[in-house]
């Protein structure tokens, strides 16, 4: 039985990289910094991962925007950057929640110019928007493709998209991602087939949320299975055609990957690492160091640049101070970008609670010895 772990991590390259199919698909948008860490943290409480049964345990309980959410803990759930909750089960796709400030009605009362703002986007709507109902309850669907989508898998990425109210003039708007399956490639039925599973799956994730009064899971927050690699071994990260490589230390493993990189966590340090490759742009990895002036840091605790196996990093620290049940806990962080050859920037990040190591540069020596090819 693998057990289930909540970690909170900040992951800046997360909106970069998810955030534009959002836009045109008529999600909220990629939000800045300033923006994702308004929201509210949650205090941590460890669940002990009482097994409910010799085959269950307990669904993840998140808090999202105002619901509280029952997941299946099955793959990976993460509150993502670009504002919305991402929960991946399988393979073939990513489920993929908002919460809006709007109504199903606005939507289906505006539809034509949504369908005109999607296809002027580049999108081919392969499901026209139409009304039906699931356990008696309404729902607005649309299916939309975009061809050569950037670092896509396949040659056309599919969209399949579901709008619900969800009360006091809110709605959910759920859009499934088939990032890792060829729909193309699939006959009429098969593709019917895969589009109920996901669907079905979604439906009953946003069926189930509810209103609450408990605060949000902050920003970053995911929920997993534990699913640990060998350590001292030569691992990458991968984005397009680029590729960077480094050693993963002793006592780390992997916890995950996925669009926004890898994650990996000590046992001994409890330190968490996030490696991740963020797309060309007009910003340098200097330019990214310094906005953590507009990052809501609480305390800045050093910051600068050092040279490792003669690449520059750009780097600083940081810690939070939080209160839980009396006693004074601090997060301490570590931040470092470094420029590609090829234009794009390599990042290091890494937190631990109540262990100042987190902001010690020679603890990432390892993720910051690269090769890149």
């Amino acid at each position: 039985m693998k057990k289930c772990k909540k970690i909170v991590c900040a992951i800046v390259i997360a909106c970069i990289l998810a955030g534009a199919a959002f836009v045109a698909l008529e999600f909220m948008g990629v939000i800045d910094l300033n923006s994702a860490r308004k929201t509210e943290e949650k205090s941590e409480t460890e669940q002990d991962g009482n097994k409910i049964a010799d085959d269950e345990t307990e669904p993840w309980h998140i808090v999202f925007k105002g619901y509280a959410f029952s997941v299946k803990p099955v793959g990976l759930a993460i509150i993502h950057e670009s504002g919305c909750l991402n929960i991946r089960s399988c393979d073939d796709y990513l489920i993929q929640i908002d919460v809006e400030d709007k109504t199903m009605a606005d939507f289906w009362d505006n539809r034509e110019q949504r369908k005109k703002n999607i296809e002027d986007a580049g999108y081919v709507m392969e499901l026209e928007p139409e009304k039906f109902e699931i356990q008696g309850k309404e729902y607005i669907r649309y299916i939309a493709s975009l061809a050569n989508e950037r670092g896509a898998k396949f040659d056309r990425s599919y969209f399949y998209q579901l709008i619900c109210d969800a009360g006091e003039g809110q709605r959910f708007f759920t859009s499934i991602r088939f990032d890792e399956i060829d729909i193309d490639a699939l006959s009429g039925a098969e593709r019917a087939e895969v589009y109920e599973k996901a669907a079905d799956e979604a439906v009953a994730i946003v069926a189930g949320a509810v209103p609450t009064d408990e605060t949000n899971d902050m920003t970053g927050s995911y929920w997993q299975e534990d699913e640990a690699m060998e350590t001292g071994v030569v691992d990458s990260v991968v984005n397009g055609d680029t590729t960077v490589s480094y050693e993963i230390p002793e006592n780390y493993s992997l916890q995950n990957e996925d669009l926004s990189g890898k994650t990996y966590y000590s046992d001994g340090d409890k330190i968490t690492v996030v490696t991740s490759i963020v797309p060309y742009s007009w910003m340098t990895a200097s330019d990214m160091a310094d906005r953590k002036t507009e990052a809501g840091i609480s305390k800045v605790t050093e910051e600068g640049q050092c040279e490792v196996n003669g690449v520059t990093f750009y780097y600083y620290t940081y810690s939070t101070l939080y209160i839980k049940d009396g006693k004074r806990n601090i997060t301490y962080y570590f931040n470092a970008y470094a420029d590609l050859k090829d234009g794009n920037i390599y990042t290091v990040s890494g937190f631990a609670d109540d262990n100042p190591d987190a902001m010690d540069r020679d603890t990432y020596y390892s993720f910051m010895n690269i090769t890149e090819k």
